[in-house]
């Protein structure tokens, strides 16, 4: 993970001279370097969001995308004091995961505590203090639940410092208790899950959301807003990701096929960005024929194998692969999957309709017409 200053330099975001002034108005604050970055007027926030996605390997949530997705908060799925002092705000349940903005993603505390507190799997997106800030000063204050057992597992933690190491280590509870994920019911008031765009209360007892669909209207907008082609790939990754298990996005630049971004549990981001073939050398996504997709086994073959390999198990079954069009031409691939069993016909016919939305709004967005 290279420095921030020097990344933003080399891709020609910002100056040398304006990185050296950006650097002494932080030392005589406390803001982050990107912050005085933006608050001088050197580099727009959507660009820092992607410079700082690629230094810590994860993916960015723009503040659009970000209230798209939340909506309202009337119920909030953690304590709006928890938030505020994590620097964290849950925004999408998936499954067994939650998607959290977060301004420092590569900060174990807080994705423990998260994961202890909701019991779920944490999928960290950077996201800018700005944003992390406005949204809980508008989020629900109530606690999630109202019996004071959950508000003593905060305060509990909140008490935790890092001190000495051995005291890191030193249980302060009854050996029955530490194989307890937290001391909170799991009947308690609600979690706050995301449909699309918008978030609704569902009981914490279920075992998994049910899916929700979109409609062409709200896919339509989150396009209509996105102003780069990540902030598009997001918009299409999110959307696959609520009817696929796995999601990996491959982009077509300079005739090759690239890794660009991927959702699921057993991906590894930083394998994808190492994935680069030429887009003559034979491979799954010859398969794709235009304005169409295919559906079936990754076929065998050198360039496959390291495919099947790269989403790891279980191997799949069966893989969605749709092209992302623009004028007739495929500038990137959407490839899921479902482990251990088919894609059905009905997710294939909404992944192609909104990696065909997807294609236009990139269109729209090269040519400046968004």
């Amino acid at each position: 993970m290279g420095l921030l200053g020097e990344m933003l330099v080399e891709r020609g975001a910002i100056s040398t001279e304006q990185l050296h002034a950006a650097l002494s108005a932080r030392s005589n604050g406390s803001a982050r370097l990107g912050a005085c970055l933006v608050e001088n007027g050197f580099i727009d926030e959507t660009s820092l969001l992607e410079a700082l996605a690629e230094q810590h390997s994860v993916p960015f949530v723009s503040e659009p995308m970000l209230l798209n997705f939340l909506g309202s908060m009337d119920n909030a799925v953690m304590p709006q004091s928890m938030l505020r002092q994590l620097k964290a705000v849950p925004f999408r349940q998936v499954r067994d995961r939650i998607q959290v903005a977060m301004s420092n993603p590569d900060d174990s505390r807080v994705i423990d505590r998260i994961a202890n507190y909701t019991q779920l799997h944490v999928e960290p997106f950077i996201a800018s203090d700005r944003v992390i800030d406005a949204v809980i000063d508008n989020a629900d204050p109530r606690d999630p639940a109202d019996s004071g057992e959950a508000e003593q597992t905060f305060e509990a933690g909140a008490e935790e410092k890092h001190t000495e190491w051995e005291e890191l280590w030193a249980p302060r509870t009854d050996p029955e208790a530490l194989f307890r994920v937290n001391s909170r019911s799991r009947s308690a008031s609600t979690v706050l899950v995301a449909s699309f765009p918008s978030l609704i209360p569902v009981d914490s007892s279920q075992e998994s959301a049910p899916e929700k669909t979109t409609d062409d209207h709200g896919l339509g907008s989150l396009f209509s807003n996105a102003r780069t082609a990540s902030e598009i790939a997001e918009v299409l990754a999110y959307f696959a990701a609520q009817r696929l298990d796995r999601v990996c996005l491959f982009a077509v630049l300079h005739g090759k096929i690239s890794g660009w971004m991927c959702r699921g549990l057993t991906l590894d981001a930083r394998a994808l960005r190492s994935f680069s073939i030429f887009a003559d050398t034979p491979s799954v996504f010859w398969e794709v024929h235009e304005n169409d997709c295919y559906v079936g086994p990754i076929p065998s073959g050198p360039v496959n194998d390291d495919l099947t390999r790269l989403i790891g198990n279980p191997i799949p079954t069966e893989v969605l692969v749709v092209p992302m069009l623009m004028d007739g031409r495929a500038k990137g691939y959407l490839l899921g999957d479902i482990p251990s069993r088919g894609v059905p016909g009905r997710v294939r016919n909404e992944v192609l309709s909104a990696a065909r939305a997807a294609g236009d709004a990139l269109a729209a967005v090269l040519r400046g017409q968004s």
